[in-house]
């Protein structure tokens, strides 16, 4: 089955009966089964940015020779701190 973005909610239906996933889950899971590779890496570019961890500010926030689970490790780290 080719989908593109526009086409979740017919993956939606075909998924909403699963187990173990709540309805906004459910929507995210379908989303991303019925996007393109493209619009993918799109959607985690837009997740990223609204974190503060993708684009220049990203490079000026953290230092930018560190490993993306070093990243994250950094991060939990100062969370712990609060």
């Amino acid at each position: 089955m080719k989908t593109t973005l526009k086409d979740w909610p017919k993956v939606f239906d075909r998924i909403k009966r699963a187990r173990g996933l709540d309805e906004s889950e459910k929507v995210l899971y379908a989303r991303s089964l019925a996007s393109t590779p493209t619009e993918r890496c799109h959607l985690n570019e837009i997740y990223l940015r609204s974190l503060g961890l993708w684009g220049r500010s990203a490079l000026k926030k953290f230092d930018s020779n560190l490993l993306p689970d070093q990243t994250l490790r950094l991060l939990k780290t100062k969370n712990k701190g609060k």
